[in-house]
């Protein structure tokens, strides 16, 4: 495995994705917000990663990570990802912030001691809302959405399968390359 700082070809990361109509509004607020992260991946919360590859991003290309995640995803049982408050890194991304929870937790602790160290020495498990703004329009979309319920409301995702995801180079958007059922009956 490459170590995690080190650039390489393509990424991969694990994540756990919403579904539903949960899933169709974070995507909606994304769309009014940033279309270019939006159209980039759905709305997630990575779990590992980025972890960077050397070589050709193509399928067979993480074979042995996608049977690894196999096994070792039988062993998590499904968990809920709960969502809520707008908050933002620096003055370019803004997320909606992620319950740290023991199960949450676990989760990450499993997949990152399977996959190694991923570039977060601080994990703060998030979803990501827009990334490519200036320092005005993330305050503007900072306070119109603290005047909603994504602020102040607690929305329950509950996640019954982990996604491997990939990007190379010259990928418009990242390919999901492996799904996996948590506690090994979905």
């Amino acid at each position: 495995m490459i170590p995690f700082l080190q650039r390489g070809d393509y990424r991969i990361f694990v994540g756990a994705f919403p579904t539903g109509e949960l899933a169709d509004e974070i995507q909606a607020v994304r769309e009014r917000y940033d279309g270019k992260t939006a159209r980039i991946t759905p709305p997630h919360v990575t779990l590992a990663g980025t972890y960077w590859r050397v070589g050709e991003a193509v399928l067979g290309s993480e074979t042995a990570v996608i049977d690894h995640l196999h096994a070792i995803c039988r062993q998590i049982q499904p968990f809920s990802l709960v969502l809520g408050g707008i908050r933002t890194f620096g003055w370019r991304v803004a997320y909606l912030g992620v319950e740290p929870t023991e199960e949450l937790r676990i989760v990450r602790r499993t997949i990152v001691q399977s996959l190694g160290q991923d570039k977060h020495k601080q994990f703060n498990a998030h979803l990501t809302l827009a990334m490519r703004l200036n320092k005005d329009a993330l305050q503007k979309m900072v306070a119109e959405l603290q005047q909603t319920g994504w602020e102040n409301g607690r929305f329950v995702a509950p996640i019954t399968h982990l996604q491997l995801m990939q990007r190379g180079a010259n990928d418009q958007a990242w390919s999901e390359i492996g799904r996996f059922a948590l506690g090994g009956d979905h």
